[in-house]
């Protein structure tokens, strides 16, 4: 699964990156598809892991190019094979949320972006055997795991969006998302937009 997003990803910067006609008119609508690839760290009551995180979703502007809507999925692939003495982790993490961009900032194609929404979130996957508890605390059989959270999203960074064009790239170094069970994420990510 993890190599089919990468694909994905890889053929939507191609296209990206040609230059396609779109005839004469250049006019384009409000709306756009949202892409993006990060990196970080998702833990929760029971789990914790780094790992990589890939999203697409549905974009609206709603408010003078200053305020987006964006409904999207994302999924993350973790596992704790980058902390020392824990217990062997692999899990993915998966949101479905609601999210409002605002451009707090905005000279010509720079934007600074903050961001806030909510979401609901599934964490599964499988809990291992490892790690250094201790005397007589280790666990001594795997069991899988199934976490259902509620929670938020706050976030921010930088958008380039030249207006005559039909792409705009996103680099959001700060993105948390915070809900019940202790669930916490965060990570850094790209986000390329697809504008129709």
């Amino acid at each position: 699964m993890n190599h089919t997003f990468k694909t994905i990803f890889i053929l939507l910067s191609i296209i990206i990156n040609s230059n396609f006609v779109f005839g004469q008119d250049q006019s384009f609508s409000k709306n756009s598809i949202k892409t993006g690839i990060g990196f970080g760290a998702s833990m929760s009551k029971r789990i914790d892991g780094f790992g990589f995180v890939y999203s697409i979703g549905y974009q609206r502007d709603i408010w003078k190019d200053r305020l987006r809507f964006n409904p999207n999925y994302s999924i993350g692939h973790y596992s704790s094979r980058f902390t020392l003495d824990a217990r062997d982790q692999y899990f993915n993490s998966i949101n479905i949320e609601a999210k409002f961009y605002y451009d707090i900032i905005k000279i010509k194609s720079f934007s600074l972006v903050l961001g806030a929404g909510g979401l609901g979130h599934n964490s599964r996957g499988l809990l291992g055997t490892g790690g250094d508890h201790g005397e007589n605390t280790a666990p001594t059989t795997s069991e899988f795991i199934s976490e259902f959270n509620y929670g938020v999203y706050l976030g921010g960074g930088i958008r380039i969006h030249v207006p005559n064009k039909r792409t705009a790239i996103s680099v959001m170094p700060i993105n948390f998302h915070v809900g019940n069970n202790y669930f916490t994420e965060s990570y850094m990510k790209i986000e390329l937009d697809f504008i129709f």
